[in-house]
């Protein structure tokens, strides 16, 4: 657990999940459209709600200031070539959360590389800091962003909030 001063008192959780990708080697994968991408994100929100759901939690609501950051995060991972909560500047999830004007009472990011948000999704809840997350009942929004990279894995970014 991780505590963060910056916006009054909140407990967040980091976790982070390197499942192995399944795709198959040889020729280089087509990009998925940004229609492909949405409904992706759609998926990857209702696996995560399916989740709660099965453990008796309400549904989290998706939040489309958290979705824009999600989105960007995973898309600069990619572009720059890491893969960690903090970019390598040092900038935390909850450094970019304030950046993007959002506040929050909790906080919390799980991020994942894999072959499809469907393997995320069951890394996700394979591994008790994720599992942790995606069960908070800390938590009422987020916002999954999901891309993919020229290598075909997808990079999955959940952002976690009680405003």
């Amino acid at each position: 657990m991780l505590s963060n001063g910056g916006g009054g008192d909140s407990d967040s959780s980091l976790a982070k999940s390197t499942a192995p990708s399944t795709g198959a080697g040889g020729s280089k994968p087509t990009q998925p459209s940004s229609g492909d991408v949405k409904a992706a994100e759609a998926r990857a929100l209702q696996l995560l709600n399916a989740d709660r759901s099965k453990n008796g939690l309400p549904a989290l609501k998706a939040n489309s200031k958290l979705t824009a950051l999600a989105e960007s995060y995973a898309q600069d991972m990619i572009n720059r070539g890491f893969f960690a909560h903090n970019n390598p500047e040092g900038q935390t999830p909850f450094d970019r959360m304030k950046a993007a004007g959002i506040g929050y009472s909790y906080a919390g990011e799980n991020l994942a590389i894999n072959s499809n948000v469907d393997a995320a999704e069951v890394a996700f809840m394979n591994s008790s800091g994720h599992r942790a997350n995606i069960l908070s009942k800390n938590f009422t929004e987020v916002g999954i962003g999901v891309k993919y990279a020229p290598s075909g894995q997808v990079y999955v970014v959940q952002e976690f909030i009680r405003p």
